[in-house]
This record gives structure tokens, C-alpha cells and sequence, in this order.
């Protein structure tokens, strides 16, 4: 039976590497993700394009998700705003509304890739607008804080949501980003906004340098690493969220396993560490 809650999050099927074009296409993964239990799936935006050239129209995709019995749940990834606005950002927003238009979704998940010194008033004031321009989709807008950018920790996230005021504009918790960007459970207290807006399951060593490297090749599926997953999900739990809980694991090694060995291994890690937690979905 499908955990309707269940989500295989974009990476985590595709058999490739971040910023590679997927090795399975977009039927494939929906087909091996409602095999695996998967209630959900996430899009990465340009892969709407990518799907559509491959002979997939709009139309044909929400009929495989139909057809699977899955829904579009999460749009990646809304970036290029945060440290100054990047000269693609009008065509990544524009993307994400296509997306949205011809397949739905629940959030789109943002940040800030790039280095360097954040003006948080002016992040703030395109992050509101960004994120009253999505609302007229439906759409949340899952803040996420990466370790080696210019928005570089939970906390700076939480600051950003506090002073942007947006309703639909919450915080994403992917617990490797979490935990190796120094964060706590802690930090899950009296959240602006939206509260927690999202969940990545996922887990890895702790590291101190290389984040980016890190992140890239060392996202394990969740319980098989050094991070307390299990404590995680349950304080996100005490903040009222109650799913979806996505799964966002991307190594050489799972990359290259068959695509239905991927989905079936991610959905029963998920499973487990919800399990443990007290968590049903």
C-alpha cells in the first residue's frame, strides 16, 4: 500500500549526480516510486522541459502520475535571489509556475547556492515577494540553509523568514543540512511563517570542511549514518508538522544501483526511522 505522505524527492531517483540530467526518466522513476509505497514525487524544474522534449507533454506526465496513483508534491529548487539577484532568476520563477500549472506541487524548495556577504533586508524583501508571487499557485516556499553558502545555517534561515513576514514561507528541514551546518533541535522553537514547511530524510557522516563535496556524495539514506535522524523527526513532529516526509539521498554508490532498487531501499529506510520515531504516514 502507498504512504500517501511518503515523498521520493527528485535526486533520489534520477541515477545521477546533482546538476547531471537524470539517467531515468521521468516515467521510470514514477513507475519504480509507486512500486516502492511512494505516495509522492519531486520535479527538479528543469526537468519539466527535459520530459516535455522527450516526447512527454504536460498532460501525459499528470496522466503517469495519476496512473501511478502519486501526486507532484515537490518543485526543486528556487535559487539566485538570496546575495543579489542572479539574471536567471525570472526564468527559474517562471519555470516553477509551469511546473506548477501542469502538474501541481505543494512546495518549492529555495535557498542560496552562492557564496558570499547576505544584505538580509534586501533577502527578505525578494524573498516575501517571491513568495506572494508563488502563493497564487498554492505553493510554500521551503527555505533551506546550506553550510558553504551565503545563507549558511538554520538560524540565518529562521532570521530571513522572521523579517520576509510571508505566510507560506517556512523552513526546510533537511536533517544532513541541519545537523552539519551546527543546528539543533533547539532551533525548531516558536519557527516564523509556515513553521517547518518541508522534511528531507537523509543521513551521512558529521563533517567540519568540504561541505559541498560532502553534500553531494555523502547523503545516505536515512538511519544509515552518524546523524540522530530519529530525534530530528520527532522534534519536527512537536512543532505540528505532520508530513510529508520527503526522501533526498544522492551517493555514487545509490545512483548507480537499478532504479527500482533505489526507490524500494528509500522508502523502507524512510519507513523505519518513522517508525522508530512514533511516526505513521
Amino acid at each position: 500500500m502507498p504512504d500517501p505522505d511518503l515523498v521520493a524527492s527528485f535526486f533520489t531517483l534520477t541515477g545521477a549526480g546533482f546538476g547531471e540530467p537524470p539517467r531515468h526518466g521521468f516515467r521510470e522513476r514514477c513507475e519504480a516510486a509507486a512500486a516502492a509505497g511512494f505516495g509522492g514525487v519531486g520535479l527538479h524544474v528543469d526537468d519539466l522541459a527535459r520530459t516535455q522534449a522527450a516526447g512527454l507533454s504536460g498532460a501525459d506526465m499528470r496522466a503517469v502520475l495519476d496512473g501511478a496513483g502519486l501526486r507532484l508534491v515537490e518543485i526543486e529548487f528556487l535559487g539566485g535571489w538570496a546575495a543579489g539577484a542572479d539574471p536567471g532568476l525570472a526564468t527559474t520563477v517562471a519555470g516553477v509556475e509551469a511546473v506548477a500549472d501542469a502538474l501541481g506541487g505543494r512546495h518549492v524548495s529555495a535557498g542560496e547556492l552562492r557564496g558570499g556577504d547576505l544584505d538580509l533586508g534586501e533577502a527578505a524583501a525578494r524573498l516575501a515577494r517571491l513568495a506572494d508571487r508563488l502563493a497564487a499557485r498554492g505553493l510554500l516556499v521551503a527555505l533551506e540553509a546550506f553550510p558553504w553558502s551565503a545563507l549558511a545555517d538554520v538560524g540565518a534561515a529562521v532570521d530571513l523568514l522572521r523579517r520576509a513576514g510571508a505566510p507560506n514561507a517556512g523552513l526546510m528541514v533537511d536533517v544532513w543540512h541541519f545537523f552539519n551546518g551546527g543546528a539543533d533541535v533547539g532551533a525548531l522553537a516558536d519557527l516564523p511563517g509556515a513553521g517547518v514547511a518541508a522534511v528531507q530524510l537523509n543521513d551521512g557522516p558529521r563533517v567540519h570542511a568540504y561541505f559541498l563535496h560532502h553534500a553531494r556524495a555523502a547523503r545516505r539514506l536515512p538511519g544509515e549514518g552518524e546523524l540522530d535522524v530519529v530525534d530530528l523527526v520527532r522534534a519536527v513532529a512537536d512543532t505540528g508538522f505532520a508530513g510529508p516526509w520527503c526522501v533526498e539521498v544522492n551517493t555514487p554508490e545509490f545512483r548507480a544501483l537499478p532504479l527500482e532498487t533505489a526507490a524500494r531501499a528509500s522508502a523502507d529506510a524512510a519507513r523505519r526511522v518513522l517508525d522508530t520515531a512514533g511516526i505513521r504516514t
